[in-house]
């Protein structure tokens, strides 16, 4: 169809430039005849120039009917263009729409196949489950019939056995009151056990917990005790340095200095540093050779006691 269009419009065009060429080959000749006959035309009276006009005039509208006529066929092949497109549309539907029917029906028919294949699956299923059934009655049968003369085998063995078992209960029955008493015995020894463990106990957690407080009264004895000898020695070193303490005279009132004083567990002075001077030298010095001359200082015989005193910061005055 496109190849039809395409000679349609190409024979369109060639007589649209064939009339155009014609209405141009028209003008060109007038115009030539104009300049080889000058005078012909003065000799034209001024009133014949309406009739050139309105030859001009026509050969325009003319030309406007060609185009026309050009538009028209143009339009027409337009027209017939989209009717052979909306055709093969159409077609193309149509075809489309024939191609789904089919598949359609395709399906439909592939799936009577497999609802008879399911049916027929479903038919052999059922027939071997009914023989299959057929066979389980016969088998139920059998054993039924089995089963009745197990049970009655059974019954005659049961009896025999609950002869034998009355007998092997009236011996379980003995052992068991032999066994109870033994049991009995064995939990009296037990409880006398356990009773005497018990009294163990308690008289063990009694004596830890005696010793307990014995040994808290103890340590509080000691602290207390330990307490009383730190303050008591302290005191004692004090008194001692500071009554081997000469103040220099004519001091400023008020000079006051801290020593720190290192010493040994048996009272000895290892060193004498002034850790706050009191800013005067005679003052400061007065202070260390008092303490100096306190070696050795008192100290408790207990060895943790006077480590108390190892390091003693003392203040003057």
């Amino acid at each position: 169809m496109s190849k039809r269009f395409n000679v349609e419009l190409l024979l369109e065009n060639i007589v649209g430039i064939v009339s155009a060429g014609l209405v141009l080959l028209g003008m060109v000749a007038s115009a030539f005849w104009v300049l080889n006959n000058p005078k012909e035309v003065e000799k034209k009276p001024v009133i014949e120039q309406p009739k050139k006009v309105q030859t001009v005039k026509a050969e325009s509208i003319s030309a406007d009917t060609v185009e026309k006529l050009y538009q028209k066929k143009r339009d027409e092949i337009a027209a017939k263009k989209a009717a052979d497109l909306a055709e093969k549309k159409r077609l193309q539907a149509e075809k489309e729409r024939v191609e789904k029917e089919k598949q359609r029906l395709v399906k439909e028919e592939k799936q009577k196949k497999i609802k008879a294949l399911a049916e027929k699956k479903k038919l052999e299923e059922e027939k071997k489950r009914l023989t299959k059934e057929k066979k389980r009655l016969a088998e139920k049968e059998r054993k039924t019939k089995e089963a009745k003369e197990k049970a009655k085998a059974e019954a005659e063995k049961k009896h025999k056995a609950e002869e034998d078992r009355k007998k092997a209960k009236a011996e379980a029955e003995k052992k068991r009151k032999a066994e109870e008493d033994r049991k009995k015995v064995k939990a009296e020894a037990e409880k006398k056990r356990k009773a005497e463990e018990e009294r163990s106990r308690i008289a063990k957690e009694l004596a830890d917990d005696i010793a307990s407080r014995e040994a808290e009264e103890a340590r509080i004895a000691e602290e207390n005790a330990k307490k009383k000898a730190i303050a008591k020695f302290g005191a004692a070193i004090t008194d001692k340095v500071k009554g081997r303490w000469v103040i220099p005279a004519k001091l400023p009132q008020k000079l006051s200095a801290t020593l720190q004083i290192k010493t040994e567990l048996n009272g000895r002075i290892k060193s004498v540093k002034i850790i706050r001077s009191s800013g005067n030298i005679a003052f400061d010095n007065s202070a260390v050779q008092a303490v100096k001359q306190s070696s050795p200082l008192p100290m408790p015989k207990k060895a943790d006691w006077a480590k108390e005193f190892n390091k003693i910061n003392m203040k003057f005055p």
